[in-house]
């Protein structure tokens, strides 16, 4: 804990002494909105709020990854970055600004297409919390987001002007979506059930049937029509009635 702590005061530091002198990966010089800078200062806070006992388990756990997220952005490694995210994100996924790193990470290593469907999910987000459908968790987003929580749309404008920059029409996007590994499990294990429900009931009763019609044992015959074994000396099936000749081949019934 304590190296983080020394981090996020040489961060906050280096903000203050030389607000123009940032890595021009982490600042945008053109529109201050698409900056990472904005979420450094609340790094301590996530560190502590992470440790917060009184707080249910998945909130901080969230904490957690969302602020390895952004220690390994300030370091410049942005695929751990990514990684840390994607953990925080599928723990909570409601939070917007989960998102909006995710697009700013992926738009740095030129994935401009998944970046944009991060930008959508984090308008929708951010559409979802302005009218008010995050009555619950609201008061925690606004706790950890270390900056006034932007406007929806003068977002929209902002995002849809900058992915017209790489040919992207933001109409056209659809949001990412991510199915938690739960879910993913589930999913399998329903289709497997259903696989086998209909191998064990439909497709191998079927075969057997068939297999038995054709090679049925020494001294009887099969009704083509119920599957009933029969005596040879029968002329009708036991069971449905269906008459039988003597070459095998069933004959309408009367």
């Amino acid at each position: 804990m304590g190296n983080k702590l020394l981090m996020t005061a040489c961060i906050i530091g280096l903000c203050l002494a030389f607000p123009n002198d940032i890595s021009a990966q982490y600042v945008d010089n053109e529109d201050p909105f698409f900056s990472y800078k904005k979420f450094y200062l609340q790094l301590d806070i996530l560190e502590n709020a992470s440790r917060d006992k009184s707080l249910r388990n998945d909130v901080r756990a969230f904490m957690r990854s969302f602020a390895d997220g952004i220690y390994a952005i300030s370091a410049g490694d942005l695929e751990d970055a990514e990684k840390a995210l994607l953990k925080a994100r599928a723990i909570w996924p409601e939070y917007f600004g989960t998102d909006f790193l995710l697009a700013r990470v992926n738009e740095d290593t030129r994935d401009y297409k998944l970046s944009a469907k991060f930008y959508k999910s984090y308008l929708n987000k951010l559409k979802a919390l302005s009218e008010g459908r995050y009555r619950i968790s609201a008061p925690i987003m606004q706790g950890i987001t270390p900056y006034r929580i932007e406007n929806y749309n003068d977002a929209y404008a902002l995002v849809k002007r900058r992915l017209e920059n790489h040919g992207i029409d933001l109409a056209l996007v659809s949001p990412f979506y991510a199915m938690p590994g739960l879910l993913k499990f589930l999913i399998i294990c329903v289709t497997l059930g259903l696989a086998y429900v209909i191998m064990a009931y439909k497709v191998i009763p079927y075969i057997k049937r068939k297999r038995q019609a054709n090679n049925p044992p020494e001294g009887y015959w099969v009704c083509k029509k119920c599957g009933a074994l029969n005596l040879n000396v029968r002329l009708e099936c036991e069971k449905c009635g269906q008459k039988h000749d003597t070459a095998g081949i069933m004959i309408s019934g009367t």
